[in-house]
This record gives structure tokens, C-alpha cells and sequence, in this order.
């Protein structure tokens, strides 16, 4: 996926996953056990609402921030939860990401340059706040190496 927008007729591959997931299917193997555990401990202080609005901001920056790609925890995080806290989860990673993609396509005739700003400050904020040495919950994103 990276920085690449694969396009499945007229959704990208990261919307035909974020489908995928919030239907309960799989479209891979299910997360080794490790990477499952690991996330449970680091959203362990966290509501599933919580978690689900970072998990989706992985996902928005995945689909809108060049390089960016998921890493195991972030795919083993809907794992974590079932029933209500797995619903919980659910909306709030599907609210963030719509919000990531109406960024994506951010249109302003009268400065375009703004949608940009607004785009590069995000995918920023993405990975001090879920990259590798994240504030808010770490390793979710892999950054682009440099």
C-alpha cells in the first residue's frame, strides 16, 4: 500500500480493506499471536473508542501520507475486542478514516496550497503521535525510510 493508491475499479485497496475489516471478513491470515498480544498491552489503558479512532488514523494516513504502511500491531488491533467494545471499535476507526480520506481530497479553489498544508501537518502528527516512537500509541506506522 504504502504512498501508492492501488485502485480496485473506483476504491483504493485501502478502502476495499477498511470494507473487508468493518464487515468482519479477512483478508489475510489472522495476526500471529504475538503481534495480538502486543496489542493488547498497548491499548490496554485505552476505550475502544480510543483505540479505534488511532487505529483509523493509521489507516487514513496509510492511504493518504507517502511511504506510510501498517505494521502487525495495527492489524491485530481489532482482535483485541469483541461485542460491544468491538462495535465501539469499529465506528470510530470507520469515522476517523472518512475524515483522513475528506482531507485526502481536500479542495479550495481560492488556496490550494492549504489542502497540502493540511495533509503534511497531518501525516506529521500521525507519525510523532502512532509511528514507531509514537506519544498516543506507538507502532502502528511505519514511516518511509530516508
Amino acid at each position: 500500500m504504502g504512498g501508492v493508491a492501488l485502485r480496485c475499479g473506483h476504491r483504493s485497496l485501502s478502502a476495499v480493506l477498511l470494507a473487508i475489516f468493518l464487515s468482519g471478513g479477512s483478508a489475510v491470515a489472522e495476526p500471529v499471536d504475538k503481534a495480538v498480544a502486543a496489542a493488547r498491552a498497548a491499548v490496554s489503558k485505552l476505550t475502544p473508542k480510543d483505540a479505534g479512532g488511532r487505529h483509523g488514523q493509521a489507516l487514513g494516513a496509510v492511504e493518504t501520507c507517502v511511504g506510510m504502511t501498517l505494521t502487525e500491531r495495527a492489524s491485530a488491533l481489532s482482535s483485541v475486542y469483541a461485542g460491544a467494545d468491538l462495535e465501539a471499535f469499529k465506528t470510530q476507526s470507520a469515522k476517523i478514516y472518512n475524515a483522513w480520506i475528506k482531507v485526502k481530497h481536500c479542495i479550495q479553489q481560492d488556496d490550494p496550497n492549504q489542502c497540502r498544508i493540511i495533509v503534511d501537518e497531518s501525516c506529521a502528527a500521525a507519525i510523532a503521535e502512532i509511528g514507531p516512537s509514537g506519544t498516543a500509541l506507538p507502532d502502528l506506522l511505519e514511516a518511509p525510510k530516508r
